[in-house]
């Protein structure tokens, strides 16, 4: 929902899928609720081809959802103005609300599948829940094997940050689906994938600004890396496609997720996929990271 042109999303969609992306991610908050509908818009006539993943326990608030069909107005005046951008991202907890239960879980899938206008979603996740949350996970699980025995859901599990995540994931029951935050800088551990199937996201939001701004900050440790390794480190779209590879190798059994609202940047994603990346390069890639400066919290 980052495009306010719904032409242009669905042509974003369809190029996916043209060129083999099958998983689509989205969630009740994203778009502040509109975001299900625009993928269930595309996935008329394409339902059996494509997996969709949704999720529970975020949920835009009532005044919030009034402004969903305001998006593409709103979002061409966050581009003129750049200020307007920090005061919504300062505000937007006041535009969710958070409710983790079965009940509030029967009620947001209904709202999903109506929304995707499918009789079924492949994958329901819990949301991004919080060590502060209070929820009772017997009660949600027992929901969800329901839910899936019906066949309203083909799978299920828990979406959101590592430790929170990885230590819910442990109480589910066998099969349960780990999607969490995972990157070179804070790689999720070989025990917690090997629990059961993993889909992975983060991989660059954080550490291609962190690598290049490190490489930019001398010229000579730019230079060094550069010819120590062939890449320059400073430079976003070489560190971009090391850092997919990277994840991609690392999830190899899994799904690795990457968000773009530009075609012509999806057919590289594929072919960077498959060709894949010289293995010195990856390794440079994993000791410049190493190198990097401190993680910001």
């Amino acid at each position: 929902m980052r495009d306010p042109s719904r032409k242009s999303r669905q042509r974003l969609l369809a190029t996916a899928l043209d060129i083999g992306v099958t998983h689509f991610d989205v969630a009740r908050m994203y778009g502040l609720g509109a975001a299900e509908m625009e993928v269930g818009r595309f996935a008329r006539g394409h339902r059996d081809q494509i997996v969709i993943a949704t999720k529970f326990g975020i949920e835009a608030n009532a005044p919030s959802g009034m402004f969903a069909r305001a998006q593409g107005p709103a979002r061409r005046l966050v581009a003129r103005y750049p200020k307007v951008r920090s005061y919504l991202k300062n505000s937007s907890e006041s535009f969710h609300r958070r409710r983790y239960d079965a009940h509030a879980a029967r009620e947001s899938l209904d709202v999903s599948l109506t929304a995707l206008g499918s009789d079924y979603v492949d994958l329901f996740l819990v949301h991004d829940p919080l060590p502060t949350d209070s929820f009772d996970l017997a009660e949600i699980c027992g929901f969800l094997d329901d839910e899936q025995s019906a066949g309203r859901i083909r799978a299920w599990g828990i979406a959101g940050e590592q430790e929170p995540c990885v230590e819910l994931r442990e109480a589910m029951p066998p099969g349960a689906v780990l999607q969490v935050r995972d990157d070179v800088f804070d790689a999720l551990p070989d025990g917690a994938r090997a629990s059961g199937p993993t889909i992975t996201f983060g991989v660059l939001a954080g550490p291609l600004e962190r690598i290049t701004t490190h490489a930019s900050s001398s010229a000579e440790l730019r230079e060094r890396w550069l010819s120590e390794t062939g890449v320059d480190f400073a430079a976003p779209g070489p560190v971009a496609r090391l850092l997919i590879r990277d994840a991609v190798e690392r999830n190899g059994d899994g799904v690795v997720l990457i968000s773009t609202t530009r075609p012509e940047r999806l057919q590289g994603l594929v072919e960077l996929v498959t060709v894949g990346a010289d293995e010195m390069q990856l390794q440079a890639l994993r000791r410049v990271a190493g190198e990097s400066a401190p993680r910001q919290r």
